[in-house]
């Protein structure tokens, strides 16, 4: 299993340097809709924990998105113990799970992402940058990488199936966030 961790580290890393060729049009078939609801959980502890995963990589990875956060930020380095944190990390985890719940009627969960995305004009003030979303890509894609990888349930083809799936949700999500913050930021000037 070590091994099979590690090539996907290296498939992760790769995938992280050349990003799935795919556009916020995605649509994904019926079976890499159903490895992405096999693979999800609506478990409030799965939820937390999924959530803190992904803020933990994108703060430790690019610390100019928690300056974005002032009220996580103050807490220095006990950021992660701040119930702020955890009520950040629940958002973000519940917006992953709107996507989900939908995933079969994806288009439904388009207009959600366009306006999280758009609403993020107004923390450029703050110095947002719409390239910040790339560490959120990276951080979906590995935290589920390495929650597929401890699946006992699945064969390696099937977790690789299951990981293609969730890098091209990742960028699914966050082009349409993009989309959303290029739209309104364009309409606000």
């Amino acid at each position: 299993m070590a091994k099979f961790f590690a090539s996907f580290r290296t498939s992760a890393d790769t995938y992280l340097k050349h990003k799935v060729s795919i556009d916020a049009t995605w649509q994904p078939t019926d079976y890499e809709a159903s490895l992405i609801k096999k693979t999800w959980s609506e478990d409030f502890d799965d939820l937390y924990s999924l959530g803190s995963t992904i803020y933990t990589y994108i703060f430790e990875n690019n610390p100019n998105v928690k300056d974005l956060f002032p009220n996580i930020h103050k807490y220095g380095e006990n950021w992660k113990e701040s119930k702020e944190f955890g009520a950040q990390s629940l958002k973000f985890a519940q917006t992953l799970s709107s996507v989900v719940e939908n995933i079969y009627r994806i288009d439904h969960v388009k207009q959600l992402l366009f306006q999280i995305g758009a609403k993020h004009v107004a923390f450029a003030k703050r110095g947002f940058h719409p390239d910040y979303w790339d560490v959120f890509e990276e951080a979906m894609a590995l935290s589920m990488v390495e929650r597929i990888h401890a699946s006992k349930e699945w064969d390696e083809d099937q977790k690789i199936d299951a990981i293609e799936a969730w890098k091209k949700l990742a960028r699914f999500i966050i082009e349409n966030f993009k989309i959303g913050y290029s739209w309104r930021g364009h309409s606000t000037s």
